[in-house]
């Protein structure tokens, strides 16, 4: 399923609302506030306003300078590798999954492009207040608070990779400064800010037919669990808990019949889907790039399709499965191991993961014939059977939050309130049923990370699990135990793996020395990374 009214518009809204990632975001104005207040003086502009919000949550996957997506954290975890033509090819993941980032090669898209979101959400909330006189009541209402679910996303995204970060929750001045929050106190506002929308209560559980893409209740309920469980602030547990049980309460959500449905084009958006990214293939695919010099700059334009699937592709395609796509680039790549985790009847195993012996694919740097089967580019998934030359032509959505995320919170959340253990149990099962497994396990931390790492393997949450769990007494799943140098080679070739280890003062990367210098002094570096 493709919802395209998030995808088709936003251009004007994006111009009047974005800028250059090449710039500081604190350097950044609209044309001015007045073009931005008087465009956006109607119901129907501020509705573009508000889909043009959307158009950065989309070019996480390449900002102009560094490809990845939400997901390639785990690349950071133990169970992906970099991959691609070699160490040199992606060097700043490669870097990332040693913990050796520099200031002047880091993962630049989690700032630029989460800042760039913000920005486009703060000035149209702003626009909103400036004309509230002009528009009813229950529009602003609404459309503030999906905005301020957005901005908390954006905020989410770049807090927990940078942690120091500035927060602000209004256009700035161009004599404005704003000072970086230390990670407690912006984690915070970002939560605070959320709740107030979560509060508001008028944001429908789930999006309406044709509106799928909008952030919705349920969606400001998964963020909210996700800010709280990273950030272990067991005040708001229970809270928490609440909301995942609110979401399983409304009946509104399920898990898909079938494990494998839900990663084909009809399971976009089908009764798991929380919130996905949207991208499309057909006229809109090509990102519509304004400087012939840089065919991929994607600042302006549509969103059209995304560069993930080209990315982890298997480079010379897969001899037993001739629907992937021939011409990958090896990257994002599964380890061997990973395999091994699953059950032999888990249905998840082979839904997840492509074995491609014996396809014998390209060998790219740290193959390991093993490839991401969530996200191939596959030659079906795109309209017209091949989808054109462009690299960006594949219409996958990034899943971000499912059902089954919700059931294992609430399982866990469970656990750590002291709740109903039976309960947890039975949430836990669920997810287990679904993916063929008859077992039941026993609702303990550890069981629960083991679930979520066979649910959600290459998504995007592995890293970050293991990273939260570091400081939560009797876990044996922590950053600090499983991220470690790697003596032996990764595959047959004598291609390295991990040549870093994960310590505590690893847990917030470097900002891009270009932030810091066009900062102008209101922005300081994690220097504790480097010691």
């Amino acid at each position: 399923m493709k919802t395209l009214n998030i995808l088709s518009i936003g251009v004007l809204a994006a111009a009047l609302t974005m800028t250059s990632c090449s710039d500081s975001f604190l350097e950044q104005e609209p044309q001015t506030k007045g073009d931005v207040a008087s465009y956006y003086a109607t119901e129907e502009h501020l509705t573009e306003g508000l889909v043009g919000a959307y158009v950065p949550i989309h070019n996480y996957d390449y900002n102009g300078v560094i490809f990845g997506q939400l997901n390639w954290a785990d690349i950071l975890g133990d169970d992906m590798l970099t991959g691609s033509a070699g160490v040199t090819d992606q060097e700043a993941w490669y870097n990332a999954a040693d913990f050796k980032l520099t200031a002047s090669k880091t993962l630049s898209q989690y700032w630029t492009v989460s800042y760039d979101g913000i920005k486009a959400c703060n000035d149209i909330i702003a626009a909103i207040e400036t004309n509230k006189d002009k528009i009813s009541e229950s529009f602003a209402q609404k459309t503030t608070a999906e905005l301020k679910v957005l901005r908390s996303f954006y905020y989410t995204v770049v807090w927990k990779w940078y942690g120091n970060i500035p927060v602000f929750m209004s256009p700035l001045d161009a004599s404005e400064t704003i000072e970086q929050s230390a990670p407690a106190d912006a984690y915070e506002q970002i939560i605070t800010n959320l709740e107030s929308a979560i509060n508001a209560n008028v944001l429908p559980m789930r999006a309406p037919a044709g509106e799928e893409g909008h952030a919705t209740q349920a969606t400001a309920y998964m963020i909210y669990a996700e800010l709280v469980m990273y950030q272990n602030d067991q005040t708001r547990f229970s809270q928490a808990l609440d909301y995942m049980k609110a979401i399983i309460n409304s009946n509104q959500y399920s898990l898909d019949n079938s494990f494998a449905h839900l990663w084909s084009p009809d399971g976009e958006w089908c009764d798991e889907s929380i919130f996905e990214v949207n991208y499309t293939d057909g006229p809109l695919c090509i990102r519509s790039y304004p400087e012939a010099n840089d065919p991929y700059n994607t600042s302006l334009g549509f969103i059209g399709g995304t560069f993930q699937c080209q990315a982890l592709g298997p480079d010379g395609g897969v001899a037993s499965d001739p629907d992937v796509a021939n011409n990958g680039w090896g990257t994002f790549v599964p380890r061997r191991t990973c395999l091994d985790l699953y059950a032999a009847n888990d249905e998840r195993r082979d839904v997840t993961l492509l074995d491609g012996e014996p396809g014998n694919p390209g060998a790219r740097y740290q193959n390991q014939n093993l490839f991401l089967n969530k996200y191939l580019p596959r030659y079906s998934h795109v309209a017209d059977g091949t989808g054109g030359s462009d690299q960006c032509r594949w219409n996958d959505n990034l899943r971000v939050y499912r059902y089954a995320e919700t059931l294992l919170n609430a399982a866990e959340l469970l656990v750590r309130t002291g709740g109903d253990a039976t309960l947890a149990k039975s949430y836990i099962t669920k997810v287990r049923q679904r993916a063929g497994l008859v077992s039941e396990v026993e609702p303990t931390l550890d069981n629960i990370m083991t679930e979520r790492r066979l649910e959600f393997l290459g998504e995007g949450k592995r890293y970050w699990d293991l990273v939260r769990m570091e400081d939560v007494a009797g876990v044996t799943q922590k950053a600090s135990a499983l991220l470690k140098t790697e003596q032996d080679p990764v595959n047959d070739k004598g291609d390295r793996g991990r040549s870093g280890d994960w310590k505590p003062n690893k847990k917030y990367i470097p900002i891009d020395s270009k932030e810091i210098s066009s900062a102008q002094g209101s922005l300081k570096q994690n220097d504790a990374y480097f010691n």
